[in-house]
């Protein structure tokens, strides 16, 4: 011992870094055990210095962050989005109230369960060096997470522009106007343009877009500018000559087996548009004015694809029905060939475009669709007329889908179009002080029982989202899903190994949705949601409105208490592999809203609000 002392002594390097090393290493085993004891204060619960949407959460489990965090919301989104112009102050509900409660569509929406996971990975998602630097510099400067917020830049440009149009005036383009007389002479003459104000709403939106990452809601000033015209009396002086070629030309012929449609002058001289093309104007014929006309002279031609169908008896099937081929009008095509060839030619097709439906002559068994895998329902009790008509026009659209083994089903996609044109019914919403007629009412019930019978058959769910608050339709809370074009959507994809075919219906008042196919030893769990955090409705809501006689009321909206919910999602596979994952729902505490007639609306220029709002 005394001779290793010696040559220590006699080589002071030696020694001296000895030294160094066991410090460092006595320092890192308190760093560890610092760490350690650290980590164990805080198991279960966010690090001190991490926060989302400006809300810190310091030393909070998920569950007690998340109500923190969406109490926060929910208090900031009730006081409205406010923006100012010319001296007018406006008030937009984040959310778009509606007779069916369906139809309400939601301005702004926050996904925060990913945020959360994050926050709560900061500082334990490394190898305890690394966590113990996050841990220290989420003390010295708090680390923001940031949260998905949805948007619908659309409908809050709408709003904007519905508010403030009293504000401004467009511009108007110059444009020709065809008189014709009584022995259908056309006359053209050109109708001057004029300047005019526009509305920028993009750079408010943006600044809601900041205000709403951090729960700050200021007063927003949006802003106008000058706007030209697009088309000056200039550009389309040297355009007469043409059109008045155009309407002297022999009358065009429509045909399509035994139907005949002749286009007289006046028609055509309501079709014809000024469109530009590298800075030159020119003449055309406008493709959806021609698409309307021609649906109203023959509404026969057109007709709906449809799925087929099973022929189900005693829970077997019997036979099927091959789906049918849906015919639309190719505009396009029609109009192609009337620009290459009239008035050389006037006569001319009606171009069609085909569509097939989902097994279309092919056979159920061989695609694997064998027996009831999953079963959705939801009941729609006290639904006003236009939604049931929109609930059996969802579901006969659904039947006879035929979903690919692997496919990721959109029902947004497998729905189409949601509008007048394609068989749907309005519903009313308020915007501004008036009710309009909106499309959409219906299509959460059927987004709800997709997702139903989805959970029941154990697939994957890759898209849902719970509505904004809570609907009497969906009951028990926590298992519905709101559509709406064209987001948020409902997905999943069909793991099964063979093909799925959605089969729905209604008797009375239950809607049903079975998914055929095949059964391949999956077994899912029984689930029951947990409703918690209750939260009672703010005051009624009145809007003034001179759509009413002076006292009368109408009500929109009912009042719904706010709450929260979730269900665990478990299933088991044939293998013994499991999935299993938490569904949660959050539901904003929501307001009565009636209408109530008035002779004069409040504060007409100044109002605080698009919604001269009384609270009852």
């Amino acid at each position: 011992m005394k001779n290793k002392l010696k040559k220590l002594v006699k080589h002071p390097a030696t020694m001296w870094g000895a030294v160094i090393v066991g410090i460092l290493a006595l320092l890192l085993v308190l760093a560890f055990g610092a760490q350690a004891a650290y980590s164990r204060l805080y198991e279960n619960r966010i690090f001190p210095g991490v926060k989302i949407l400006d809300v810190r959460l310091n030393g909070l489990t998920k569950t007690e962050a998340r109500k923190e965090i969406q109490e926060s919301i929910d208090e900031n989104l009730s006081k409205g989005l406010r923006f100012v112009f010319q001296g007018k102050e406006v008030q937009l509900d984040p959310t778009l109230p509606a007779i069916d409660q369906d139809a309400s569509r939601d301005l702004i929406r926050y996904q925060i369960e990913e945020s959360l996971e994050k926050a709560f990975q900061t500082g334990r998602s490394g190898n305890w060096m690394k966590n113990l630097s996050y841990q220290i510099a989420a003390r010295i400067r708090p680390m923001s997470i940031p949260a998905e917020i949805q948007i619908d830049r659309i409908a809050i440009d709408e709003a904007l522009h519905r508010a403030f149009e009293d504000k401004i005036s467009p511009p108007k383009d110059a444009k020709f106007s065809v008189v014709f007389s009584s022995d259908n002479i056309p006359y053209v003459h050109i109708e001057n343009e004029q300047s005019g104000d526009v509305l920028k709403t993009e750079p408010a939106i943006e600044e809601l877009k900041g205000q709403l990452e951090n729960l700050d809601f200021k007063l927003i000033t949006v802003t106008g500018e000058k706007a030209s015209p697009s088309i000056m009396r200039e550009d389309l002086e040297p355009l007469i000559n043409y059109l008045e070629d155009y309407l002297e030309r022999p009358e065009l012929t429509f045909e399509y087996n035994t139907v005949k449609f002749s286009v007289t002058p006046k028609m055509l001289s309501d079709w014809i548009v000024v469109k530009s093309e590298h800075g030159q104007f020119y003449l055309d014929i406008d493709d959806e004015l021609f698409a309307k006309a021609l649906r109203e002279y023959a509404p026969d031609i057109e007709s709906e694809v449809k799925n087929g169908s099973l022929v189900i008896k005693d829970g077997k099937i019997e036979s099927f029905v091959p789906g049918t081929i849906g015919m639309t009008f190719d505009i396009e095509k029609t109009l192609a060939a009337v620009r290459e060839e009239w008035p050389e030619k006037t006569k001319f097709p009606i171009e069609i475009d085909t569509q097939e439906g989902s097994l279309l002559g092919d056979d159920p068994e061989r695609l694997g669709i064998k027996e009831i895998i999953g079963v959705g329902t939801s009941n729609f009790s006290g639904s006003p007329n236009n939604r049931r008509k929109n609930i059996r026009k969802g579901a006969q659209i659904l039947t006879g889908v035929l979903i690919a083994p692997g496919e990721d089903f959109s029902l947004l996609k497998a729905l189409g179009q949601i509008d007048g044109e394609h068989g749907w019914f309005p519903e009313l919403v308020i915007k501004g002080n008036k009710t309009v007629p909106e499309f959409g009412g219906g299509l959460c019930q059927i987004g709800t029982t997709v997702f139903r019978a989805a959970l029941n058959t154990g697939l994957k769910i890759t898209q849902r989202s719970s509505h904004s608050y809570r609907v009497s339709y969906y009951e028990p809370a926590g298992t519905d899903a709101t559509i709406y074009d064209p987001a948020p959507d409902m997905r999943f994809i069909n793991d099964t190994g063979n093909h799925i075919l959605i089969n729905a219906y209604s008797l009375g008042d239950e809607l049903y949705f079975e998914y055929w196919g095949t059964e391949d030893g999956r077994k899912v769990d029984p689930y029951k949601p947990a409703i918690y955090n209750i939260v009672s409705p703010p005051a009624i809501k009145l809007i003034e409105t001179l759509d009413l006689e002076p006292g009368k009321k109408q009500c929109t909206e009912s009042a719904h208490a706010g709450a929260d919910a979730h269900f665990t999602y478990h299933v088991t596979y044939a293998d013994g592999t499991e999935h299993e994952e938490v569904f949660r729902s959050h539901y904003r505490p929501w307001q009565a809203v009636c209408l109530v007639g008035v002779e004069e609306l409040s504060e007409p220029e100044s109002a605080t609000s698009t919604d001269a709002v009384l609270e009852e």
